[in-house]
């Protein structure tokens, strides 16, 4: 058995309760005394233990100094707890990458058994809050029921909202998948194969979660995810089959998040603000600041440069379907975000970074704190991808140690 050291338990302990929202003490927004406490300790942990020029660390900073430069430039809604709170993050982030990348904190095995965790986690505190709901109790502050959502037996187990938890429990998934694709080094997975009795568990976990939440995030989630099954040597036949199901099989079920999914996705393929804003009212926020910004006047100064801190919100663009991307920080701070997540975290030509855009797999460029512990996962899986050859980071060197004196006592 691996003995963790005293950096890899904080490793596991940082990651862990960063991307655990109890609302009792962390509150609605999901960020509390207990988030606060975690990005003030990678502080110290950075400087002292894992510290090394490393691409976010370089990234971070012009990623810092834009968003000061952009908030000076506009006194009038400038506000530093803002700043503070970006760098925070940024700090976290970095932390963390550092972790991985030079102290090499987790191997594979850890890793999975993190995902693992925190998804049996989830399960368990989803089916004990759906169980509560049955019997008639909405409101229960000690499982983290903390208000009532009037979605059936809808629920947000160990997260804010529905919509979060199956942000997370997408990422945590296609995290276990392609750890797990990379140990067998046999390639991506067969649908078969993940219903296979080493993997069963967590699928039915996962499925039932994302499908009893009450989230129509989740049925899209559900919906990208489905792209993993499509490849070079298969395309002819699984988009036609996805194509089928999605056209002629989802329409038939009776399921209000199902419909809304479906419909809002079918909406987004007309660019219409409009239609997307009638098919799903909640997915449009999502989706139509990704069309607006293709419609940006990329003429104006202020479209490149911001408009200051707060702007989108101030000038209510949000509620009226009028926002961009960069809005706030213009978009010369949007292309640093890109170069921040593909020069850390996410691989161009893979399906987290069609989650990234979609906005369900977390991200720099942002604010939101469980956008960057989803984030951080990305990272994690980028990392066994790059040294699937490296046995020594990718299984660890204790693990290494064990096989070697396993292989001797078996020879003796």
């Amino acid at each position: 058995m691996q003995q963790l050291s005293y950096i890899q338990k904080y490793a596991v302990i940082l990651i862990v309760l960063f991307g655990i929202y109890y609302i009792p003490i962390e509150g609605r927004g999901g960020f509390g005394p207990l988030k606060l406490a975690l990005i003030v300790s990678t502080v110290p942990v950075l400087l002292f233990w894992c510290f090394r020029i490393t691409k976010p660390i370089l990234i971070g900073f012009i990623y810092i100094l834009w968003q000061v430069y952009v908030g000076v430039s506009h006194p009038e809604s400038l506000r530093w707890s803002t700043l503070y709170y970006s760098m925070g993050l940024v700090v976290f982030y970095c932390c963390a990458y550092n972790l991985i990348y030079v102290r090499h904190v987790f191997n594979i095995h850890l890793f999975l058994k993190i995902v693992k965790g925190m998804m049996y986690a989830y399960f368990i505190v989803c089916v004990i809050q759906q169980a509560f709901i049955l019997a008639g109790i909405r409101v229960f502050p000690l499982i983290n029921l903390t208000y009532e959502l009037n979605r059936e037996f809808g629920c947000y187990s160990l997260s804010m909202e529905p919509s979060t938890f199956a942000r997370t429990m997408l990422v945590l998934y296609y995290a276990y998948v392609k750890c797990n694709e990379y140990i067998r080094g046999e390639g991506p997975f067969s649908i078969m194969e993940l219903f296979s009795s080493e993997y069963r568990t967590i699928t039915l976990m996962f499925l039932w979660m994302m499908t009893t939440m009450g989230s129509g995030t989740a049925y899209v989630c559900l919906i990208v995810f489905s792209l993993y099954f499509v490849r070079w040597h298969n395309w002819y036949y699984m988009i036609p089959i996805l194509g089928f199901i999605f056209y002629m099989v989802l329409p038939t079920m009776d399921n209000e998040q199902l419909e809304r999914a479906t419909a809002a996705i079918e909406a987004t393929t007309t660019l219409d603000r409009d239609k997307i804003m009638e098919a799903d009212g909640s997915g449009a926020s999502r989706i139509n600041p990704t069309i607006n910004s293709f419609k940006a006047d990329f003429t104006k100064e202020s479209t490149w440069l911001g408009h200051g801190i707060d702007y989108s919100r101030n000038k209510y663009l949000f509620i009226k379907q009028k926002m961009t991307l960069f809005d706030d920080y213009g978009l010369i701070f949007y292309i640093i975000t890109l170069i921040f997540n593909f020069a850390c975290a996410y691989r161009f030509l893979s399906l987290a970074t069609i989650f990234m855009f979609i906005g369900v797999g977390g991200g720099a460029g942002s604010n939101i704190h469980y956008a960057w512990e989803l984030m951080f996962f990305i990272t994690a899986v980028r990392y066994f991808y790059e040294n699937q050859d490296n046995p020594e980071y990718f299984y660890g060197a204790e693990y290494l140690e064990e096989l070697e004196e396993d292989e001797d006592e078996q020879t003796t």
